[in-house]
């Protein structure tokens, strides 16, 4: 049975919707559990029934012979055109190539749904909106979709975010042949947001290098193809953390990192994190009965670390620099998986976030440290980029033939700009990686918060790329 709609309201300060404060606030959650109806949550939130100048609102769906058995009234209320009934302007889009990519292979291209919606999108208002719903399929030797198409849809449109989809039963990948080795399941649909607006010149929405192919290389068998954690999204509450290591801005859950070191290792082998922090992910392999190695370059952080740990016979923690080579000279000559989670660049040095606000009141430290060499304090993206992957590029060295690294890592927004960290990261580091696909980390025990509220879409980002890679 579908669910009633929200109950209309008239505000005249409300110039994106006819939705009230609530299912505003509900709408910007940057994750959701996708169901067939979700179509109209799109379409009521960016669409009004009816604006001040009297014109009635009109959505363009794609493909509307598909969507229309799940919109409900409120939706239909809307003018809903398709390629047969174009009305235009147009106040919203909405393109669904989720259908089109079960197609049989070679039957759909990024390059031709990308002219389809930009030829629509052209005729949409000027700061009005449009959704692609997508897969991150990956056919042949192709970018993963999600990805590409934003690069090429960046070329005329902002895009705003992402939200992703959650699906609550499995479906089968979109893919050619199965890639070799480990994978996560395919359980999420992208939900890519653009907005267009009127610039002399349009610049990328983010300073990034087109994405290259991904080669999906052959690579050896690693004897944790039947390993248990292969869902593509997942909800983790992490625990309250200690007063121990509560001076370290942004630490990882320890019962997360675990998942992932039973995933891909064995007891006794060695997992490695170059930015281990206060060793959330080492103290985590230590209680999998693995044993652990890492770098620092805070000393506070490396001085809290050690205390954590009484056997220091499976540990190895360096303080410095994991882009120098010395640094490893006390560490074990190869590794068995790395995982790690770099600074999400210099965000944390943005003016105006409430949690730092809070951890500067209570005298705690609001970002890693005010070394030269920290990647935190790299204020330009193209650099920062390039920093991270020199550092990949020595972990990589040390990781054995066949092994795995995972990353965890936000897409950030800064002044307005989205800048898809986990997917320029990705692209960065495919010369001696190969991708083996991204989960998310959803949270559900984020307090909201109404950015943009009656005059644009600004989500709040719950969810967490989970980024892994294979050696050759």
């Amino acid at each position: 049975m579908q669910a009633a709609a929200p109950k209309l309201v008239v505000d005249p300060k409300n110039r994106m919707n006819d939705l009230p404060g609530r299912n505003w606030l509900q709408f910007q959650k940057s994750w959701f559990v996708y169901s067939a109806s979700s179509i109209n949550d799109f379409v009521q939130f960016f669409t009004k029934i009816e604006y001040p100048d009297g014109r009635r609102g009109t959505a363009y769906l794609w493909s509307l012979e598909k969507l229309a058995p799940a919109l409900d009234d409120t939706s239909k209320e809307r003018l809903l055109t398709d390629d047969r009934h174009a009305v235009f302007p147009l106040d919203y889009a909405f393109f669904d190539a989720v259908p089109a990519q079960a197609e049989p292979s070679g039957s759909f291209s990024i390059d031709a749904l990308a002219k389809h919606i930009e030829e629509v999108a052209a005729r949409l208002r000027n700061n009005m909106y449009f959704t692609v719903a997508i897969r991150n399929s990956r056919i042949d030797s192709q970018p993963p979709a999600a990805w590409h198409l934003s690069k090429i849809l960046a070329r005329h449109f902002l895009l705003k975010d992402e939200k992703i989809g959650c699906l609550e039963t499995l479906e089968s990948c979109v893919e050619n042949a199965p890639v070799p080795g480990w994978q996560p399941d395919d359980s999420i649909i992208y939900f890519l947001n653009f907005r267009k607006e009127i610039r002399d010149e349009q610049p990328a929405v983010y300073p990034a290098s087109a994405p290259g192919q991904l080669d999906k290389k052959s690579v050896e068998g690693d004897g944790f193809a039947t390993g248990p954690f292969r869902e593509s999204w997942f909800v983790h509450r992490p625990p309250r953390r200690s007063k121990d290591v509560i001076l370290h801005p942004a630490k990882f859950p320890e019962d997360l990192i675990a998942k992932y070191i039973r995933t891909f290792t064995k007891e006794q082998e060695w997992v490695f994190d170059p930015m281990a922090g206060t060793g959330s992910s080492l103290i985590a392999a230590l209680d999998c009965d693995r044993r652990a190695c890492g770098i620092e370059l805070n000393p506070d952080f490396v001085a809290l670390a050690n205390k954590r740990v009484e056997d220091t016979h499976t540990w190895k923690l360096v303080e410095g620099d994991s882009k120098s080579l010395a640094s490893y000279d006390d560490l074990p000559e190869f590794y068995d998986y790395c995982i790690t989670s770099p600074p999400y660049w210099d965000m944390l040095r943005m003016r105006g976030a409430e949690t730092q606000k809070k951890r500067k009141d209570q005298g705690l430290q609001r970002w890693y440290s005010d070394d030269e060499r920290d990647l935190g304090n790299i204020d330009d993206y193209e650099s920062f980029i390039a920093e991270l992957r020199d550092i990949y590029a020595v972990v990589a060295k040390r990781l054995r033939p066949g092994r795995y690294l995972t990353i965890i890592v936000k897409n950030v927004k800064k002044k307005g700009v989205i800048y898809p960290l986990a997917w320029d990261l990705t692209f960065a580091l495919q010369d001696f990686l190969v991708f083996k696909g991204e989960q998310f980390w959803c949270q559900d025990d984020q307090r909201l918060a109404p950015f943009g509220y009656r005059y644009s879409w600004v989500s709040n980002t719950f969810h967490h790329y989970c980024l892994t890679f294979q050696k050759l």
